[in-house]
């Protein structure tokens, strides 16, 4: 079950005794967790009737199951940091005891019970007690939103500000600042507050007002670079790890956008259209047509020549052959010698 799945569910009166909330997508995941809690529990006693536990023994978990809900029908149950659910995580239990117990509980759940177990990111799905919820549970993923639900839940958002935006703009600010949607809601608020009484959000207020991802940040990293501006890029990659990004990650993210760069170059040569290389190399539409602008300046062998580039200098790290402090500004120094041959 997705969230959309979840909302339908509670539109229609219909409560679990058990769910797992799983996935990436850790804001919409706080929203359903608030909905389901409301359609659950409700009114002046609710939080007579609300149990919050933090990795709890069988015995807890069903104590508090077994309570009688007071004046409600349900009983809330939140369970956070379940050992049983995350690799590597230290308990104070038994594990195998414990899926044991609970798989027998489990078979005489009470209806008054609406227990959740709550897990950021993904539970490992190896875990006995994981097996065990998939058989008497119900699984909610939340998985990070596709561009058509992002932009209808980012306008959705403005609209309740008296506020619209385009598509194109959409894309640049979810390009700019990330696709986390706790962070996305940051940038909305700001940008509600920056504009006032204009109605209309526009690129320049996404410039001037929203904070750059580290990806963003490496995006106009890669460009400056591959442009022929050296002496700008090396000053751009300063500013980057002053902040405390790590060098190998920023070579993998350098690494993919020539890659994406090379892939876009042979797929505007084959005919295909702006939309359709923006879906097979996973940027957004309106920066196709800047990436290509960058990549005329090449012959696709040379940026062919540029991604096993970035390629050996992240092996060569990671198999001991070269110091990560040299790696990522010897890659950089390489390409600029492929764009002067």
């Amino acid at each position: 079950m997705n969230h959309k799945e979840l909302h339908e569910s509670l539109k229609r009166g219909e409560i679990a005794r058990c769910y797992l909330f799983e996935g990436e997508e850790e804001f919409t995941k706080q929203a359903a967790l608030k909905n389901l809690r409301k359609a659950a529990v409700s009114g002046d006693f609710a939080p007579m009737n609300e149990t919050r536990l933090i990795d709890p023994a069988p015995d807890a978990l069903i104590a508090a199951a077994e309570t009688l809900p007071f004046l409600s029908d349900k009983r809330w149950i939140e369970i956070r940091d379940c050992a049983m659910l995350q690799a590597g995580k230290a308990k104070e239990y038994d594990e195998d005891a414990a899926v044991k117990r609970l798989t027998e509980y489990f078979d005489h759940l009470p209806d008054t019970a609406c227990i959740v177990f709550y897990v950021r990111g993904k539970a490992d799905g190896r875990k006995k007690f994981y097996q065990l919820l998939k058989k008497k549970a119900v699984i909610v993923s939340f998985d990070p939103l596709n561009d058509e639900e992002l932009a209808k839940w980012v306008a959705r958002q403005l609209k309740l500000a008296g506020k619209k935006i385009s598509m194109h703009t959409c894309q640049q600010l979810w390009f700019s600042a990330g696709r986390e949607m706790t962070m996305l809601n940051n940038e909305i608020e700001k940008l509600i507050a920056y504009t006032g009484d204009r109605e209309e959000i526009t690129d320049g207020d996404i410039r001037e007002v929203c904070v750059k991802s580290t990806e963003f940040k490496v995006f106009d990293l890669a460009d400056t670079l591959l442009s022929g501006n050296g002496s700008k890029a090396l000053e751009m990659l300063e500013g980057l790890l002053r902040e405390g990004e790590e060098r190998m990650m920023l070579l993998s993210l350098l690494g993919r956008q020539c890659r994406q760069m090379r892939d876009a170059r042979a797929l505007a040569a084959a005919g295909a259209r702006p939309g359709e290389i923006a879906g097979k190399i996973g940027v957004p539409p309106f920066a196709v047509g800047r990436i290509l602008e960058t990549a005329r300046g090449y012959t696709v062998e040379k940026l062919n020549r540029i991604a096993r580039l970035c390629l050996d200098r992240e092996y060569q790290v990671k198999s001991g052959q070269m110091m990560d402090a040299g790696a990522l500004e010897s890659a950089m120094l390489g390409i600029l010698a492929i764009r002067r041959e």
